[in-house]
C-alpha cells in the first residue's frame, strides 16, 4: 500500500509585486526527469519517460532542478495545454473531465521509483481542471534555488491525459517559470 503521509511545512509569503507568467516567455525550467508510476503494478519501475501520463491507473512524477540564480525569487508551477491542432512537434490523447491532483513531494524521484515507493507528500496543491486551449498557474512559491524538487500529477474522476512534454511552440506540459519583480 502506498504511503500518502502529508508532511506539514511552513507557508511561503509571495511578493505582491511579482509577476508570474503562465507561458514560457521569461526564464523557465522544464522537467529533467519524468517518471510514470502504476498502481496496478505497484512494484514495477518504468524508468524515465518523455511523456506526462495521468490515467486512473498511472500518474507521473516530474523532477525540476532549480538553478542558484533563482535565489530570492518566486517560482510558479504552470501547466500548458494547447489545442491539438496548434501542436507542431507533439501530440496528446485526452478524455474525461480533466481533473488532475497536484502534489509536491518531499524528495525527487529516480529511475527506480515505483508506485509503492513514491516519496511522501510535502504539500497537496489541490485539483486543477484542464481543457485544451488553456494555460494554468497551479501554484506560486519561493524558488528553492540550487535544489531539485518533484511534483506528482494524478488523474481524478476518470481523467485520462497522455502527452509528449515539449517546449517547442506551442509548448505543452508542466513547467516552472521564474516570476519577475514589477
Amino acid at each position: 500500500m502506498r504511503n500518502l503521509t502529508l508532511t506539514t511545512t511552513s507557508t511561503s509569503t509571495i511578493s505582491s509585486a511579482a509577476s508570474c507568467p503562465t507561458d514560457l516567455e521569461g526564464e523557465y525550467q522544464f522537467p529533467h526527469l519524468i517518471i510514470p508510476v502504476n498502481k496496478s503494478a505497484p512494484n514495477n519501475a518504468y524508468g524515465t519517460s518523455f511523456f506526462g501520463k495521468f490515467t486512473p491507473e498511472v500518474s507521473s512524477i516530474f523532477n525540476f532542478d532549480i538553478p542558484p540564480s533563482y535565489a530570492g525569487m518566486d517560482c510558479s508551477l504552470i501547466f500548458l495545454f494547447p489545442e491539438k491542432s496548434q501542436l507542431q512537434t507533439s501530440t496528446y490523447e485526452f478524455s474525461g473531465p480533466g481533473i488532475i491532483d497536484v502534489l509536491q513531494l518531499n524528495q525527487i524521484a529516480d529511475e527506480s521509483t515505483t508506485y509503492s515507493n513514491v516519496p511522501s507528500i510535502q504539500k497537496n496543491w489541490g485539483n486543477i481542471t484542464v481543457a485544451p486551449g488553456h494555460d494554468y498557474s497551479i501554484a506560486t512559491f519561493a524558488c528553492p534555488a540550487d535544489q531539485a524538487i518533484a511534483f506528482e500529477l494524478i488523474s481524478e474522476d476518470g481523467t485520462s491525459l497522455s502527452y509528449f512534454q515539449d517546449y517547442n511552440p506551442p509548448p505543452i506540459g508542466l513547467y516552472i517559470s521564474k516570476c519577475t519583480m514589477e
